[in-house]
């Protein structure tokens, strides 16, 4: 499986990778660093999931997730922020994310979800 990660923050995507590397299924790790970038990736490489923030350079995390639904895209879609508001999460959700995490305190749910939807695919 193909993981795309959505975020301007090398550090972060850097992270994620390291927590997420030891999955064996993972095939390809994906980095975008706006929503921009992740447009042309996802039309490219077709990735099985994606990860992304809210609030980058060049469109925010939500308007990707609503592109990606409405271009029928079938990856599950994971919203990772450090804006874990609930206007931001009721926003996410209702355009189409699968979950939503917050970067400090939930970071670790990340993996759970990704083991879990390896099981499912």
């Amino acid at each position: 499986m193909k993981i795309l990660i959505v975020d301007d923050s090398e550090l972060l995507r850097d992270r994620l990778i390291e927590l997420l590397t030891d999955i064996s299924e993972t095939e390809m790790f994906i980095e975008a660093e706006n929503s921009i970038e992740a447009k042309k990736l996802v039309k490219e490489l077709n990735p099985d999931i994606i990860i992304t923030d809210i609030r980058m350079p060049g469109g925010s995390g939500i308007e990707l997730v609503k592109y990606l639904k409405q271009s029928n895209n079938s990856a599950s879609i994971i919203v990772l922020t450090n804006y874990p508001y609930s206007q931001y999460k009721d926003a996410a959700l209702e355009a189409g994310a699968d979950y939503f995490f917050d970067k400090t305190n939930e970071f670790e749910k990340v993996y759970k979800v990704i083991l879990q939807l390896y099981e499912n695919y």
